[in-house]
């Protein structure tokens, strides 16, 4: 795993959708049966922007019970304090949320949505779960899921008809995470505008924008954030690395209708962006190189809002670096396809009507990594597109079989990488002769809401035979790993 080149991670984002590890974020109007057919889950596209008429239980106008005590669960002492911190950053006025909730009276006419939507796990937009094949061997940083008991109390609050409460008895509102990463060395933002606005039927556009950090000698980086330019439609976006700086000839900077990879064949994955996301800060003692002359590459996913043009002109990094090197050196792996390791299946090929075809590969850990060598996973991002629904990565050794990532309902609008919640001493090791295997699952039907959406890009309405590439009609099994280095090799 580390005879990767040392072309580097810039750290790589572990971001939360609209959410905190203290609750969740409400949820998008259009309600998913949370079954694993495709990357249905929050998609864009299919986000209502009118309130319901009526919440799903009956509304109460009483704002007591008989007794004179006030209804609990309600808005003010109990539901206002978990949608501030948890929900806001996505659902304010101008957000990238169809509607905002903000206020009780925005909040009310979603209760039913909120409750069913947080109950199916499908807000907040969160997708390393445990499962009866993947037990992490850490906990994931920021995890934003509810409790059971959360759970239950937005469900109670829908079925009392989601009383406001007595605004003199309201609990103390907590402050929101800050989404602003901590003294930044620099930001960088876009060289050209850019426009989007519905075409056709289509609301989604992928372009590339190449950024310059302006380093002239090497800098090690600790921290990253992205800026999004225009809320309302910068839905999700995928960041690289140029260390070639090849995309400095793409005119104004960007490149359009890019697909979903970079725009360019050898940039580095290094991490993915939400809305909401919270800025990534390296484990402590951890920095990555920034070389001397590279550029960064954002894959922003742009979701017009069918109401007329909008313009994106600031979309950029905010990006927090020092002079020196600290004690361990990180670099991100990319294993699977295209990657390093092997195919356990032949080249990948997925057959048009097949709903649950299956790749498997395999990264053998080099043997000639000294004995002595502390060697750490810290962070894990999967990536595939739209025909993907599942993936699995983990480990095999002589101690058994360890699993770092497990995304059973892949969705491809809602990538992000996962950073476990440990110092990095306490993070997974990895020795020589290690094996990493991966295992994406597709399905290639028009059950799978992610080959509708592909296939209406493209003006086909059947299936097709989907092979390895970034186009709209590829596919791709890919695990990008974050490892620290202790002093370097």
């Amino acid at each position: 795993m580390v005879s990767v080149s040392r072309s580097l991670l810039l750290t790589s984002l572990v971001l939360v959708a609209c959410g905190d590890s203290q609750g969740s974020t409400a949820a998008t109007a259009t309600e998913s049966t949370g079954e694993a057919t495709g990357n249905s889950e929050a998609s864009s596209g299919s986000e209502a922007t009118s309130a319901p008429t009526t919440t799903e239980a009956p509304p109460t106008t009483a704002s007591t019970t008989e007794a004179g005590e006030d209804v609990r669960p309600n808005w003010h002492q109990d539901i206002a304090p978990l949608v501030t911190a948890s929900c806001q950053s996505c659902h304010a006025s101008g957000g990238i949320a169809p509607f905002a909730l903000m206020t009780y009276e925005e909040a009310k006419p979603w209760a039913g949505v909120m409750a069913s939507d947080v109950a199916q796990g499908i807000m907040p937009p969160w997708h390393a779960l445990e499962t009866d094949e993947c037990q992490p061997p850490l906990p994931y940083l920021h995890d934003p899921r509810l409790s059971d008991d959360q759970k239950d109390m937005f469900q109670q609050w829908a079925d009392l008809g989601a009383p406001e409460g007595d605004p003199a008895l309201a609990a103390p509102l907590p402050t929101p995470p800050s989404l602003d990463l901590a003294n930044p060395t620099k930001s960088i933002t876009m060289s050209t505008p850019l426009t989007v606005d519905k075409v056709g039927n289509s609301l989604d556009f992928f372009h590339c924008l190449s950024l310059d950090p302006g380093n002239d000698a090497p800098v090690y980086v600790d921290g990253i954030q992205v800026l999004a330019g225009n809320p309302k439609i910068v839905h999700h976006v995928l960041i690289y690395v140029d260390a070639g700086a090849d995309s400095a000839s793409w005119p104004g900077g960007v490149k359009q209708n890019c697909g979903g990879g970079a725009g360019i064949g050898n940039a580095q994955l290094i991490g993915g962006w939400v809305p909401g996301g919270m800025p990534m800060v390296a484990p402590t003692g951890v920095t990555t190189e920034l070389p001397a002359g590279a550029r960064l590459i954002l894959n922003v996913h742009y979701h017009a809002t069918g109401g007329g043009p909008e313009e994106d002109s600031a979309t950029g990094l905010a990006l927090r670096w020092s002079d020196t090197a600290a004690e361990w050196s990180t670099f991100f792996t990319l294993i699977g396809a295209p990657g390093v390791g092997e195919s356990l299946n032949g080249p990948l090929m997925i057959p048009a009507g097949e709903a649950a075809h299956v790749e498997e590969y395999e990264y053998v850990v080099p043997d000639n990594i000294p004995a002595f060598a502390d060697v750490r996973v810290w962070t894990v991002l999967n990536h595939m597109h739209k025909v993907g629904v599942d993936m699995r990565v983990w480990v095999e050794n002589a101690g058994g079989e360890t699993c770092l990532l497990h995304t059973p309902k892949w969705d491809f609008n809602w990538q992000r990488s996962y950073q476990y919640d440990a110092p990095i001493t306490e993070s997974f090791r990895v020795r020589g002769g290690d094996r990493v295997r991966l295992r994406c699952v597709y399905n290639n039907t028009m059950s799978n809401p992610g080959v509708v959406e592909m296939l209406a890009e493209a003006g086909l309405d059947a299936p097709v035979d989907v092979g390895l590439g970034e186009g709209t009609l590829d596919e791709m099994c890919l695990t990008g790993v974050g490892v620290a280095i202790k002093g370097g090799l």
